[in-house]
């Protein structure tokens, strides 16, 4: 007769501990840990000043409540037209729109439209009561 024998199994251990302990580690390690991309080697950063670059003319776009349009040039006004503006700002490249808070939005949109048609690249937006 054959005898049986009873296999053992193999025991294997619980990971989630181990799991929670890598877990808590690295957490510490993170926090503890500074990063300087620069310790590793010696570097010389250079000391200049700031240059400021500024365009010599400051161009805004003024609508009045009444939808009245209004370019300034250095603080100067010159009343103007939709239709008239796309002429006048071919040579801009940046420009502030200040608008009146209770106009319409269709207006600003389309004075949005006409600069960005004669070739304005930035556009800024101002609110005004």
């Amino acid at each position: 007769m054959k005898r049986r024998t009873k296999r053992r199994s193999l025991a294997t251990p619980d990971l989630t501990p181990l799991i929670d302990v890598v877990f808590l580690l690295l957490i510490f390690f993170m926090l503890v840990t500074t990063f300087d991309k620069y310790s590793g080697f010696k570097l010389e950063l250079p000391k200049g000043g700031v240059v400021s670059q500024t365009s010599k003319d400051i161009y805004e776009l003024v609508i009045d409540q009444d939808e009245n349009y209004f370019l300034l040039v250095d603080k100067i006004s010159n009343p103007i037209t939709l239709e008239t503006l796309g002429e006048k700002v071919t040579n801009i490249n940046e420009i502030t729109i200040s608008a009146d808070k209770n106009l319409k939005y269709e207006v600003v949109v389309k004075a949005i439209g006409v600069l960005k048609s004669s070739g304005v690249d930035k556009v800024e937006l101002n609110f005004y009561e």
